[in-house]
């Protein structure tokens, strides 16, 4: 078993990582299939998440330009959907995680493949006000981080993209930055509702570790073409899977 989830952890976050394509849609149906209730499930992924997301954040932020007062407020408007995303997880069935969350992955990779210059190049936005409209959608997926996760990355980069002029690698280095908060609060409320195990929980870190690393320098190595194949084609499968049940 703690093989299963070695590996399983690991391609996850190495897929994840490069594509944004989220590591709930990987992790959760393994661990079901495992026999872990859906919040034990939910609080492994969010542990390893606490982990993970800042050295991949590192690897593409890397000799760039960080938006930190962004990322900042961003970040910490999200802290209030984690917290109400917790509540609504603590009810949650696997194929109502699946209808949701299926659909939504399959728009986010569909709408890339079609915008040809969404992510490749990064430009400025001058308007105020557009920088602004990004903040409202903070709410949504600091809630969504928790609860679903899959995809996440990919609806801030296009949010991102609209709203600061983000590239691929811009939108993906600050997404997992923002997403750290998110993470370490989610992780800590689930466990101290008592789902955790600490024989699992180790495991999956390492696992997830090596992979996210291992993704992100290789995605951002490889560039914006290649992470945007890497979302359309990662995106929609894992959409289909979920939206299908496989």
């Amino acid at each position: 078993m703690l093989l299963i989830i070695f590996f399983t952890t690991f391609f996850a976050a190495l897929l994840s990582s490069m594509s944004g394509g989220g590591v709930n849609a990987i992790n959760v149906p393994v661990f079901l299939a495992l026999g872990m209730p859906v919040p034990l499930a939910l609080s492994v992924v969010s542990t390893n998440s606490v982990f993970w997301v800042l050295p991949a954040a590192r690897n593409y932020l890397k000799g760039r330009k960080i938006d930190w007062k962004f990322l900042i407020i961003f970040s910490l408007i999200g802290l209030i959907g984690t917290y109400l995303s917790i509540k609504f997880i603590l009810g949650l069935n696997q194929r109502t995680f699946e209808l949701i969350v299926g659909p939504l992955i399959i728009f986010f990779a569909g709408y890339t493949y079609f915008k040809k210059e969404l992510g490749l190049t990064e430009h400025k936005i001058y308007s105020r006000a557009r920088q602004m409209f990004a903040y409202p959608f903070a709410l949504l997926l600091g809630f969504y981080e928790n609860a679903f996760g899959a995809g996440n990355a990919l609806a801030f980069s296009l949010i991102t993209f609209y709203t600061r002029g983000f590239d691929f690698i811009d939108a993906l280095g600050h997404y997992y930055a923002v997403a750290f908060p998110w993470v370490v609060f989610g992780s800590a409320l689930l466990i101290k509702s008592g789902f955790y195990d600490l024989k699992i929980m180790p495991v999956a870190v390492i696992g997830s570790v090596l992979g996210a690393y291992t993704g992100s320098r290789y995605a951002r190595y490889k560039g914006n073409e290649f992470i945007k194949i890497a979302f359309v084609l990662i995106g929609g499968i894992l959409g289909l899977k979920l939206l299908l049940g496989l």
